[in-house]
């Protein structure tokens, strides 16, 4: 383990810890005391954090070192990315405590100089008891605000997820800074919204990640491999395109992540957590 991934998994654990210290006991009776949470982790997506601070983000066909992404992304010098599309399965988090994951589609995010994202996703958490026992759920987020768990789906109004749900998002320019972002959790339930923000349409992403929580970057949690696919396509402009049309950057989670190579539909890929290699679908 390096010195940066021990300080990184030492951080997550005090952030998740100081959660759930923010528990209160409660009394309910002379003999009946439970634990009540006045508190729970913020999570968090970020921008792709470089492995190297000084390293340029290619556009095209290369690999990148990352700190918090595993996937595939696809830039746009024209600014003119309008829509993305993905389908993934939710993984399972594992049993490892204070671990968290992010599955998640969505535009913006990969180049330093911008601060624009627009994503929907599901989070994974391998947490065991207090105020963040395990648990998984679906979100939305437009940075720099936070992150939003959906809330009253067309088919469940608590919008529930667990592992193995096949999950579909679609993010989609309206014109200007009017966006539309879908989020249907297959055969079980749906999800709508239009939005305002401002985006600098710059890339196209379909990532898992290490998310922040309460401020400190996690540790990624042991999620296995996870599937994208078998629809994974974005635009430019007008014209849909897959994945491999857009002649993607993969993105490898240093030391816990890494993605395979593409699928011939140019849409499917797996992405494997702490694997020596990570074989295709």
């Amino acid at each position: 383990m390096s010195a940066a991934s021990g300080v990184r998994r030492l951080s997550a654990l005090v952030a998740v810890a100081a959660g759930a210290l923010a528990c209160a006991l409660v009394s309910t009776g002379a003999s009946n005391l439970r634990l009540r949470a006045v508190g729970t982790p913020a999570v968090h997506s970020r921008g792709l954090i470089p492995a190297s601070p000084e390293q340029i983000l290619p556009l095209q066909r290369r690999t990148v070192q990352s700190t918090n992404w595993s996937g595939y992304a696809v830039t746009s010098k024209t600014h003119m990315i309008t829509a993305v599309s993905g389908t993934f399965v939710v993984p399972k988090a594992g049993s490892v405590p204070f671990r968290y994951a992010a599955t998640w589609a969505g535009i913006g995010g990969y180049f330093r100089t911008s601060s624009d994202l627009i994503q929907a996703g599901t989070a994974e958490s391998s947490s065991t008891g207090g105020a963040s026992g395990r648990h998984y759920y679906a979100w939305y987020e437009l940075l720099p605000k936070s992150e939003q768990q959906l809330h009253n789906c067309s088919g469940d109004p608590r919008c529930r997820v667990k592992p193995g749900d096949h999950i579909a998002i679609d993010i989609r320019n309206l014109g200007g800074t009017a966006w539309t972002i879908s989020v249907r959790n297959v055969a079980r339930w749906s999800w709508h919204r239009q939005v305002n923000y401002n985006s600098t349409r710059t890339s196209a992403e379909w990532i898992l990640e290490a998310p922040d929580i309460n401020g400190a970057q996690t540790t990624l949690a042991p999620v296995g491999t996870v599937h994208f696919g078998p629809a994974s396509k974005f635009s430019h402009a007008s014209s849909s395109r897959t994945i491999a049309q857009g002649k993607p950057v993969k993105i490898v989670l240093t030391a816990e992540a890494k993605p395979s190579a593409l699928t011939t539909n140019g849409q499917s890929f797996n992405d494997c957590a702490y694997a020596s290699s990570c074989p295709g679908p």
